[in-house]
Formats: structure tokens, sequence, C-alpha cells
């Protein structure tokens, strides 16, 4: 059902937290693959892509459509940043927006969605205008962070029309004409404290992602 596609960049002490939300979904066959596209780490990214059964993309060399060729399994793209955690019940919800809008005509049918953000972590006037500011994009411009986490039909990044998506932005967005905003929440991964000699790697037995 779904393909994920995951911007990385030295991403090491971010990735396993984004990715445990995806095990239980990746066993229940929602998600289909998952691929890192990566804009150049240096760390050990490419060791947690590897434990966790995910393919890499260089964004220089292959760029977006290289990493649309590796996750070509799923009928729609869940896009996430790096420190993009997707919050108890996405799971659910996307199922169930996913099956609502195949199952309505296309001149019905919304084409994208994004989750709601909990990006920060403490109360007060930041939080407030945060919340304000992507509210407001999300409702008045149609437009999704890539922080938030988006749902998006795989035909719309494939048609002539294709949104366009900056990778190397400091935080990416997309426009989707009638996005709606989704109930589940996402947030930000905290970096896991390391030992300085020691990379960090997915946990064992963390496959997000079956290339059988």
């Amino acid at each position: 059902m779904l393909s994920v596609v995951i911007r990385t960049n030295n991403g090491e002490q971010l990735l396993p937290e984004v990715l445990r939300p995806l095990i239980s979904a990746a066993a229940e066959g929602v998600v289909r693959d998952v691929v890192f596209l990566d804009l150049g780490s240096r760390d050990g990214t490419a060791m947690i892509a590897d434990t966790a059964g995910a393919a890499m993309v260089s964004a220089k060399s292959d760029g977006f459509d290289g990493a649309l060729a590796q996750a070509h399994r799923g009928s729609w793209l869940l896009l996430l940043d790096q420190n993009t955690v997707l919050a108890a019940g996405w799971m659910e919800e996307s199922v169930g927006f996913v099956e609502r809008q195949d199952r309505l005509r296309v001149s019905q049918s919304r084409s994208a969605a994004c989750f709601r953000p909990e990006h920060e972590p403490e109360l007060g006037s930041g939080d407030l205008r945060r919340r304000i500011t992507v509210l407001a994009t999300n409702r008045l411009a149609s437009r999704a962070f890539l922080s938030q986490g988006i749902l998006v039909r795989r035909a719309v990044l494939m048609g002539a029309r294709a949104p366009v998506i900056n990778w190397r932005e400091g935080e990416p967005t997309m426009t989707a004409p009638g996005l709606m905003r989704l109930r589940s929440r996402s947030y930000l991964a905290r970096p896991l404290p390391a030992p300085k000699d020691e990379m960090i790697s997915a946990p064992r037995g963390a496959h997000v992602a079956d290339h059988s």
C-alpha cells in the first residue's frame, strides 16, 4: 500500500526513532518498501539503511526519480524527513484515508494529506506561532512541510504537473490542491546520546522493508 521515502543527511542519531513506528506497519503489510533519499551522509546512515532493509539513493546523482524507481511497491507515497516521527494511530488513519480515496471517483478524491505536527517540545509563544504558521500554510496554501509527514498518491508525483519538492531546502514543502490534514500527529525526533566512537544503528532485527 505505502512506499516510504525519507530524506536523510547525517541522520544516524535520529533515524532509529523515525523508523520505529514503521516496523509494525511493515509487519501488517501497510509499508511495502523504504528508501532513503540521501543528500550526502558521511556518518552511519548507510549502515542504518542496510540494517533496516531500506534502499539508499543519492539525491545528487539519482534524484527523487531514482527514489521513486526504488520505492515502487506502493500506490501511495509516505514522505518523511529524517527527524519526522509518526505518533500512535498514524497507520490506522492512513489506511482509512487511502482506502477511502481509492474508492472515490477521481474528481471527488483527494491526492494528498499531512499529519498534524507537534514540533515544539516547550509550550509558549514560539510554539503558538509555529502552530499558527503550519495551520495557515496547510489550510490557505494547500502546502505541507516534509517535517510533518506527507501522504501523496504516486500518480500525482509522476504526472506532468507533479509538485516540485526542493529536497535541499532547510525545510522542504509540497503543494497539493485539496490537501487534507489528518487527525494523527507527528513530532520531531530527538538525537540519541551516543558514545563518541560508536555509530548508532537501527534496533537489531528491526527490518521495515522486505526486498524479497
